[in-house]
């Protein structure tokens, strides 16, 4: 199972957002290449980049912070914001290993397929869910459908990964829904990452045990609750 530590930006910062909510946020860093660099030194095989501006403003928007993810060498995936094939092509060109579409996913089906089409393998799509509903927009619009269908959807598409996160939970410390992504995974038929809610290493063996193909964990990380060293060798060796 991957660990993927996260960093989310705003304004160019390294920030976190409790329950999706943008006006309730704490700022960590005003570094994103520094915190990059310091998961690249404790082991991580991949970042979890997101550009929140972005997706709220619907294109990508902290560009020059994210070109400082990509000097460090660090692998890294990228979303927030991608709703045109440009700006797919944009972040991947910037040294993003991966593209994560979220929104795209439930309006933009023909650009799923477009991206899956020109970048094989390097299209992941990001299903958020509040209270079962799939939210888009930065979380900040509902859209009546649920996590399984969306996923169903993308994967006649050729996506093969999905990240889900229970927005209820997000920067909480509740603890992560494995039950639910592992659900999601067996129904849709797609590799799937959780998120959201992470406090401790009980949350990575819960996740090993549901047998997901991977978990972010980002504020659990920035308040001490996580070593990432220890995370990362239990999430890949169980030990």
């Amino acid at each position: 199972m991957i660990l993927l530590p996260a960093i989310d930006l705003m304004g160019g910062r390294v920030v976190r957002l409790r329950m999706g909510d943008f006006d309730s946020r704490t700022t960590y860093s005003d570094e994103p290449a520094g915190v990059a660099a310091f998961f690249g030194a404790a082991g991580a095989g991949r970042i979890h980049v997101v550009d929140l501006d972005g997706a709220r403003a619907g294109r990508p928007v902290n560009l020059e912070a994210i070109k400082a993810i990509a000097a460090t060498g660090v692998p890294f995936e990228v979303g927030g914001g991608l709703r045109r094939i440009q700006d797919v092509a944009e972040v991947l060109a910037m040294g993003a290993g991966w593209a994560v579409l979220g929104t795209a996913a439930v309006e933009r089906l023909e650009l799923v397929a477009e991206a899956c089409r020109l970048f094989p393998g390097r299209v992941i799509c990001s299903i958020d869910a509040r209270g079962g509903e799939v939210a888009v927009k930065g979380w900040e619009q509902g859209t009546g459908l649920k996590a399984g269908e969306v996923a169903r959807r993308v994967r006649l598409l050729g996506v093969t990964v999905v990240e889900y996160t229970d927005v209820s939970r997000d920067g909480t410390f509740a603890g992560v829904d494995a039950a639910g992504a592992a659900q999601l995974q067996a129904d849709a038929g797609v590799q799937v990452v959780a998120s959201g809610g992470v406090a401790s290493l009980d949350d990575i063996r819960a996740c090993r045990a549901a047998g997901l193909a991977g978990l972010i964990v980002g504020k659990a990380i920035y308040e001490g609750r996580i070593d990432l060293g220890a995370a990362l060798r239990l999430a890949s060796q169980g030990g």
